[in-house]
């Protein structure tokens, strides 16, 4: 299986650094392996999702249309599937080329939340599109606190998983 992330530099420019794309390229590989495992993968040859960084007014548009929540956060996930989680049925035959959605991560916010949380820029957009990716599969840490744990233990294991890829 191989794993692609589509990535967009929107509005602004400056997220060129190699660090930023060591990180695109370690989530890469860490949700790769973590796909392999997913029995709604199982048989397919090529997973895509789209990461676009972005401004705040794009992203609290987007935020508004889609959400109805008129203000800016940090990352929006826009998934095609409705339900990828390892822990559910397979409900469809799968694809040979399956695309996971859309990422959209707001580049002000993810510089605020890594001085926020003392961790570098690309750290805080690869725990951004660990969460965002999540959401893609069907994850949702909003619907309860059940979920939300689930959730989380998820988000820390992937991340871990990142960062030793970066070491």
């Amino acid at each position: 299986m191989k794993f692609y992330i589509s990535y967009k530099n929107s509005e602004l420019k400056g997220d060129t650094s190699k660090d930023l794309e060591r990180a695109i390229v370690a989530t890469s590989v860490v949700m790769t392996q973590y796909l392999k495992k997913n029995p709604h993968f199982a048989g397919v040859q090529d997973v895509t999702l789209t990461l676009t960084l972005c401004g705040r007014t794009k992203i609290k548009t987007l935020n508004r249309t889609y959400r109805n929540k008129d203000k800016v956060t940090d990352v929006l996930s826009f998934p095609i599937y409705e339900n990828l989680r390892p822990d559910k049925k397979v409900k469809e035959k799968n694809l040979p080329q399956m695309d996971l959605g859309d990422l959209i991560i707001c580049r002000e916010v993810a510089k605020a939340q890594s001085k926020e949380f003392k961790v570098t820029y690309p750290q805080e957009i690869i725990h951004l599109i660990v969460h965002g990716f999540l959401h893609l599969l069907g994850f949702d840490h909003e619907v309860s606190l059940k979920e939300e744990v689930i959730m989380e233990k998820e988000e820390a294991k992937l991340v871990r998983a990142v960062y030793k890829k970066l070491k």
